[in-house]
């Protein structure tokens, strides 16, 4: 069934003149349904791309000079970039804040190119359309055409008083000042990211239609009546008082394509027509599970008059249910991955549907749903991959500052209408954002929603991604709120709804940092003082170090120096070997923060979802590692895929409890719960099992219908696991998984004796200080166990950090000291061997794990530059790669002839916590076997030197 409505009034005709109409109107419906099985262009377009003359006007003289007049005396090839024909200077700088461009160049750049219009291009309306470029103006011949400022959409201009059929010249002068483009450093144009690029990207085309065309055409999907509304613009140049019109629908599923009955109309030629098209019991919902994409062609024409458009649209219906969100009426959780414009062999993004289905084929193999674009929007091919897979998308508008200058307001108006008009019909795109972080007072941005929404109400609208640090509340016009933090007079981790934070903006970094870990974490009160749904903002931020191998694969137009840089200095320290052990020592840490971000959010039954800062590595802002893949989205292999998705996932079995490590006098309790924002319920039994150290089973048991509704978290029983007949210590892993399904899940938990205080033997020495007795002792060849205190070491220390580095060291080491703020200690976790035979009564991995919390927090990890490049420490911490310093947690030295072991964390003041006591009877128990027999000497005056 197929149906119309008129928003004009209709004119009352001459029967016979009626007649007439009526029955050329039935002649079209005749042509047009025998023809209705193909979709057919009425647009002429000439392709543009290839060789162009070009020139670079670093003086700003083109315009003054007429060289829209004259042959230009270089070439290029477009689409491209001045990078990409290395065209530019050549760039010899070694910046360790991003990778580096080898031509840089920001100014106006002209490019020219010959043209032959057609006969049948008279009388034509032409279009020059460029799908992404910078600010241009555009000449004809010697005539000028016009300017744009739009970044984020397709630039077209109206050419058709210029192009007659014959021979003309083109000329587009590009500038990519930074002047020109005020929002501050947004990724549209950043070198952090994608590089402030010169050129013209993607398709570059003329387009000829007749004077009367579709201007627009805008489709909105009515899932409850299964039809949709459809917005039609028309540009009526040849004054027609009525056009007939044909609205013909297909749907791709799975590669195979239907086509759907033609909706015939006719209609008064208005500047806007509405019409509605019902697809009745024909409608299929898309989803993320569920990617059947329509796709609507709209042809008007009179006698042998014939304009069409098409465009994208999906049937779905993305909504707000109280402070979650739904998708068609379930309720849905936003897995999010941040995206910067990261594409170091290009410098700009992919213009193509295959390079985006590439990328997003990988973030969604690792449970992303969802994608928010960091002050920048991808281009139509992006949605298109978005489309096919089922991610949910939203665009930013390119904006990073405050909104205070109407003129200003006004350029993000004209950007953000154009982003609507040119990608709003994609089902992918969900969501808009009017820009990062944006500060000061926020009227102005209320407005520009309010101006967006009422142009466009599909998308739902937010305020910005963290407006004022998170201490701005919602507006009252925003449909949903990104921050990292709700509001509140002062710095609390009450408040946040991520576990890390930096430390200028959060006292020591936030709660991974400062609260002693459990699976009990959840952002319950920051989410119920917001009444909207709420994202937490840039979720995780955690440094993993380089494995410098990676930079054999930039061989594009961007390389990384930086990366270079930083691994000279590693040689120079003498621990370049160490950096694939650093990659996968704090990798497989930060992971696990991961994980702990990932299932804090889940577990918070009113948050609507995250957006991880990254997936994948951000070169840029002094060089930010943070992702578990690197710049090219290829893994790392710090975490197993597979693994990564038992905790990012649609399904996520979880289990609550109050700590990580016990004791044999204790009963491990611990709640299971199940996070279920699937599109379907689940019956199936969940079973759990506890695996010991050599992998055998010691307790197990099944929850037989846990009957778990999908669109939350539901509660599934309880675990009691007495603990007394663990009679080592040891490492357990408590293992989830709902029977029939690929859903799972594990934890490690730590059991050790009940804490006694440690008694070493009398043939070892324990202090704090270099007195006048540990070297006596040291003289007589005995043997000496240090635990510096922190004054004695301040020099020559950092504080203990338990999560790996916040983001990027040197970037927030300046912004801490500009504020007046504690600086970060700016390490990435620890590195050892777990075999070595100090750790044969304190089990532990190679990289830091949850078990470590309190030895780490009391310790000042030791500078170890000097005196020996070679040497290596029992336990070391890995440090950030802008600074490569070689820090020991635990380390041991031949002094003279006595032995002396070191430990930087000051167990000793620790009698009440399992792990420190365990680790401190395990360091007794070597220091007292034959194993302790230091490799390295160290004289006095070194130790005097290090320890100072």
């Amino acid at each position: 069934m197929v149906s119309g409505y008129l928003t004009s009034k209709p004119k009352i005709i001459n029967p016979m003149k009626g007649l007439f109409s009526a029955f050329i109107f039935a002649l079209f419906v005749s042509i047009l349904s025998s023809c209705s099985t193909s979709t057919k262009n009425y647009s002429l377009d000439i392709d543009l791309s290839g060789t162009w003359q070009f020139r670079l006007d670093s003086a700003n003289r083109g315009v003054e000079g007429k060289w829209y007049a004259t042959a230009l005396n270089d070439s290029v090839q477009l689409p491209g970039t001045t990078d990409t024909n290395h065209k530019g200077f050549l760039n010899t700088d070694s910046t360790t804040m991003h990778l580096s461009r080898v031509y840089r160049y920001e100014g106006p750049a002209w490019y020219r190119k010959t043209v032959n219009i057609p006969e049948n291009w008279n009388e034509k309306h032409i279009r020059f359309v460029m799908e992404r470029t910078k600010p241009s103006k555009v000449w004809i011949d010697d005539h000028y055409v016009g300017s744009s400022l739009l970044l984020e959409s397709p630039q077209k201009y109206n050419v058709s008083a210029f192009l007659t059929p014959g021979k003309h010249i083109i000329t587009v002068r590009v500038d990519n000042d930074r002047k020109l483009t005020p929002y501050g450093n947004v990724h549209a144009y950043a070198d952090d990211t994608q590089t402030n690029w010169n050129g013209i990207i993607g398709k570059i085309y003329l387009e000829a239609s007749p004077k009367t065309y579709i201007s627009d055409l805008q489709v909105y999907p009515d899932i409850k009546d299964k039809k949709i509304k459809v917005k039609m613009g028309i540009h009526n140049g040849l004054n027609l008082d009525k056009v007939d019109v044909a609205l013909q629908v297909t749907k791709t599923l799975d590669g195979k394509e239907t086509r759907l009955k033609t909706a015939h109309f006719q209609v008064s030629c208005d500047s806007v027509i509405n019409l509605e098209y019902t697809l009745g019991d024909k409608m299929d919902l898309w989803d993320e599970y569920h990617q059947p994409i329509y796709h609507l062609n709209a042809i008007i024409s009179q006698n042998d008059i014939k304009d069409n458009k098409e465009v994208p649209f999906g049937m779905r219906k993305f909504t707000t249910e109280g402070t979650k969100f739904a998708i068609n009426g379930r309720i849905t959780f936003l897995r999010g991955k941040h995206d910067a414009c990261v594409f170091p062999l290009t410098g700009y993004p992919p213009m193509d549907v295959e390079g985006w289905m590439h990328v997003m084929k990988i973030a969604k193999s690792y449970g992303i749903n969802h994608y928010r674009f960091h002050t920048w929007s991808p281009p139509e091919a992006a949605f298109e991959a978005a489309d096919r897979l089922g991610i949910y998308m939203e665009p930013e508008l390119p904006f990073w500052g405050g909104l205070e200058s109407d003129t200003l307001a006004d350029r993000l108006k004209a950007e953000g209408l154009a982003l609507l008009k040119n990608f709003a019909n994609h089902p992918s795109f969900v969501m808009l954002s009017p820009g990062n972080e944006l500060w000061g007072n926020l009227d102005k941005v209320g407005k520009l929603i309010a101006d967006l929404k009422k142009a466009d109400g599909r998308p739902l609208y937010t305020q910005g991604s963290n407006d004022n640090i998170g201490y701005s509340g919602p507006l009252p016009v925003e449909d949903f709120h990104v921050a990292a933090r709700t509001p509140y007079a002062h710095d609390t981790t009450l408040t946040h709804v991520r576990l890390t934070q930096a430390f200028v903006d959060s006292r020591d970094g936030g709660i991974l940092n400062t609260e002693k870990p459990s699976t009990m974490v959840n952002f319950d009160y920051p989410v119920s003082q917001i009444k909207i749904p709420l994202i937490s903002h840039e979720v995780g931020q955690y440094q993993i170090y380089p494995n410098y191998s990676e930079i054999k694969k930039y061989t594009g137009i961007l390389k990384p120096r930086n990366l270079e840089v930083f691994r000279n200095r590693l040689k120079k320290a003498g621990m370049l070997d160490q950096d694939s052990l650093f990659t996968m020592a704090s990798g497989a840490w930060s992971a696990l923060c991961y994980r702990d971000e990932i299932e804090a959010a889940l577990r918070t039954k009113g948050l609507a979802g995250f957006q991880l800062l990254d997936l994948q590595d951000y070169p840029g802002q002094g060089t930010a590692l943070v992702g578990i893949l690197d710049a090219f989205m290829d893994s790392k292999h710090v975490i197993d895929r597979n693994e990564w998705r038992n905790f990012c996932n649609d399904v996520v079995p979880l289990l609550e409890f109050k700590k990580y490590c016990w004791t044999v006098n204790e009963t491990f309790s611990a709640g299971v719960e199940v996070a279920n924002y699937s599109n379907r319920d689940l019956e199936q039994p969940l079973s759990w099992k506890v695996l010991n150290q050599q992998g055998q089973i010691v307790k197990s048991g099944r929850f037989e219908q846990p009957a778990i509704s999908m669109g939350g978290v539901d509660s599934v029983g309880e675990i009691h696991i007495p603990l007394s007949e663990i009679t080592v210590p040891q490492k357990l892993t408590v293992a989830l998984s709902i029977e029939g399904t690929g859903y799972r899940n594990s934890y490690p938990v730590w059991v050790y004796p009940e804490p006694q205080k440690v008694q070493p033997a009398a043939d070892i020495y324990v202090t704090s200080g270099l007195n006048k007795e540990l070297f006596d002792k040291l003289d007589k060849g005995e043997k000496v166990l240090l635990f510096p205190s922190k004054e004695e070491v301040k020099k020559n220390s950092v504080d203990g950090l338990f999560p790996p580095d916040f983001w990027n060291y040197e970037m927030f080491k300046q912004i801490s000291e500009g504020n007046k703020k504690p600086v970060s200690p700016g390490t990435l976790g620890i590195l050892t061997n777990p075999d070595h035979p100090l750790f044969n009564h304190f089990p532990t991995e190679f990289h830091t794990d949850w078990q470590w919390f309190s030895i780490i927090k009391h310790s000042h990890p030791l500078n170890l530059n000097q005196p020996d490049k070679d040497y290596r420490p029992i336990v070391q911490v890995i440090d950030n790669l802008q600074r490569n310093d070689k820090f020991g947690l635990i380390f041991e030295y031949k002094v003279g002839k006595g032995k002396l072991l070191v430990c930087m964390s000051r167990l000793d003041e620790l009698p009440d916590d399992p792990a420190a006591t365990q680790l401190y009877h395990s360091i007794v128990d070597y220091m007292q076997s034959d194993a302790f027999e230091p490799g390295s000497t160290i004289t006095e005056s070194q130790l005097r030197k290090l320890i100072q």
